[in-house]
């Protein structure tokens, strides 16, 4: 496991702690409407899903990280989480798709409407691209966002994403696919990476 840490962010693994945290942010209206198609999460389904980050930790030595802004003296302020996970999680319709490919892997990021606009997301996607690429070795990395996610789309070309194709899911038009390679990627200022284990009682 490792945390990453960039001049403004500390990003480090989900613990249990941090179920009320989640669950606040996939209550945000903002991420409601973003990416949960206007459904409010039960505070089951949020320990469910902060369940499903910690596991995936667990198989694959990489995942979601919760990103924290650094404010002064002790605060850390909760801006939501950034990380990569392996495609299966939100698989598109591919017959030759296998579920948690850890050759396959997709950037995730999802912020609290407070942390947007602030250049937080681009800053974090930054560190976690660098480590996909100089720490997991990996070739490429993709993200799948809906057409109409303009901040995503943005926020994924200044990280150096460029445009694939459209990825379909049940005839219908679904999620535009981009992809990041370490010749495209756009590389952060600073990244210090430390490494950090789970408490075996941490993991279900």
């Amino acid at each position: 496991m490792h945390i990453l840490e960039t001049s403004r962010l500390i990003l480090r693994p989900p613990s249990h702690s941090d179920d009320l945290l989640l669950h606040g942010l996939h209550s945000d209206p903002f991420v409601v409407n973003a990416i949960r198609d206007g459904v409010y999460p039960t505070i089951e389904q949020s320990k469910a899903a902060l369940i499903q980050f910690i596991n995936h930790w667990k198989r694959n030595s990489f995942g979601l990280w919760m990103v924290f802004v650094k404010d002064e003296g002790q605060t850390r302020r909760f801006a939501g989480y950034s990380g990569l996970i392996c495609s299966g999680t939100y698989p598109p319709e591919d017959a030759n798709h296998v579920a948690e490919d850890p050759n396959n892997v997709e950037m995730v990021t999802c912020l609290h409407l407070a942390a947007s606009g602030e250049g937080i997301a681009v800053e974090a996607g930054r560190a976690v691209v660098q480590f996909a690429f100089e720490n997991l070795k990996l070739d490429r990395v993709n993200g799948f966002i809906r057409p109409n996610n303009t901040r995503s789309i943005i926020k994924n070309m200044k990280l150096g994403f460029v445009y694939v194709g459209d990825v379909t899911y049940k005839n219908s038009r679904r999620r535009l696919h981009l992809e990041v390679s370490p010749m495209t990627a756009v590389k952060p200022d600073n990244v210090l990476i430390y490494s950090c284990r789970y408490p075996e009682n941490t993991i279900n």
